[in-house]
């Protein structure tokens, strides 16, 4: 890949990149296989860039991303205000990194506008990714949090009146009212419910 794929260039005329690089004090590295890149120790305030190869991104011991050429890491540590960083990247295959620093990405900006609109661009694209990971790693909790409710609340017959709306229901279980109906539709699917305006019946009690 070429450097000029990176993000923050997107939309650039080819005079603006040259000036932008042409400005940038920025550091090129290679890694080994299994070679840590940055974590709590190595982390600098600076943009990754993968020119090739591939590196892992973990959390602890879960792999929470896998980075291929043209990929970038460390964008939202930027400019935050903790000198902690989190995670951990290391390479998988052998691989080459370009470093950009806060200061040429701040340069950057300060020079061509569209650079500081394409660094917020990413970022927002980068929260609703992480909004949607998120409500897939919960959507099982939910469901559980909601069956449990549903049969502690069950007369003889197996019926749970909702009362007060899904609304209130939701705001008992403490989840969102879009949760609470994905949820119901799992159970739903799943053949544990049926549901008939504000009643729910449970079909099956196996969880």
């Amino acid at each position: 890949m070429t450097k000029d794929s990176l993000f923050l260039l997107q939309g650039l005329t080819r005079a603006e990149k040259e000036r932008c690089w042409q400005s940038a004090d920025c550091e090129e590295r290679d890694y080994a296989k299994g070679e840590v890149i940055y974590d709590s120790a190595l982390a600098k305030r600076a943009l990754g860039l993968v020119l090739s190869g591939q590196v892992q991104v973990l959390h602890g011991r879960v792999v929470m991303n896998t980075l291929e050429a043209g990929a970038v890491f460390g964008a939202a540590a930027l400019f935050g205000s903790s000198e902690e960083y989190v995670s951990t990247v290391r390479a998988v295959r052998p691989c080459r990194v370009l470093f950009l620093p806060q200061e040429t990405v701040s340069r950057w900006m300060a020079d061509v506008p569209m650079v500081g609109e394409n660094y917020v661009r990413f970022l927002s694209d980068r929260i609703r990714f992480l909004n949607r990971r998120l409500s897939t790693l919960t959507a099982g909790q939910n469901d559980g949090k909601l069956w449990r409710f549903l049969l502690t609340k069950q007369d003889e017959t197996g019926a749970v009146a909702v009362k007060g709306g899904m609304s209130e229901l939701a705001e008992r279980l403490n989840m969102s009212r879009s949760s609470l109906y994905r949820s119901l539709d799992a159970l739903t699917e799943d053949g544990r419910i049926r549901r008939q305006g504000k009643v729910v019946y449970i079909i099956k009690e196996e969880l």
